[in-house]
């Protein structure tokens, strides 16, 4: 069965840790394309633009959209998107918290939004919403 493109919220109540986790992965989707912004305008004044700042601003920028695109599946109730934001989480957070410099508040939201998509209310909510299709016997 083919899913609409823009898919309606299920009937299932929420859990409250899980509305917190979808509105601050959107609110990371925003700031990382904030940080990218100010990024392109902060070396666009300089007007000395490295390879990094591109390379850096096109991170933001994909990062930023799939925090959005992927924010949205999970408001829907798809549990593909919690995986997968929680590997982009990871992958995303993990760089950014270690280095402790201007974006480690970005990142330690993330990494909070990764820990509240996986509390013992949401695994009950997507076991009800969208549960895993039965394994098909060989």
């Amino acid at each position: 069965m083919k899913k609409p493109l823009f898919p309606r919220r299920p009937d299932e109540p929420t859990p409250g840790g899980l509305f917190i986790a979808q509105m601050l992965w959107l609110l990371a989707g925003v700031l990382f394309l904030g940080f990218g912004g100010f990024l392109a305008y902060e070396h666009v004044q300089d007007s000395a633009l490295d390879f990094g700042a591109i390379a850096l601003m096109i991170f933001f920028a994909v990062a930023g959209l799939a925090c959005c695109v992927l924010g949205y599946r999970l408001f829907t109730g798809d549990r593909a998107a919690r995986a997968q934001l929680s590997w982009l989480g990871l992958i995303t957070a993990l760089p950014l918290l270690l280095r402790f410099g201007r974006y480690s508040l970005l990142a330690a939201i993330i990494m909070f939004s990764v820990a509240l998509m996986w509390m013992p209310a949401s695994n009950r909510y997507f076991k009800i919403v969208d549960p895993k299709p039965a394994k098909r016997r060989r």
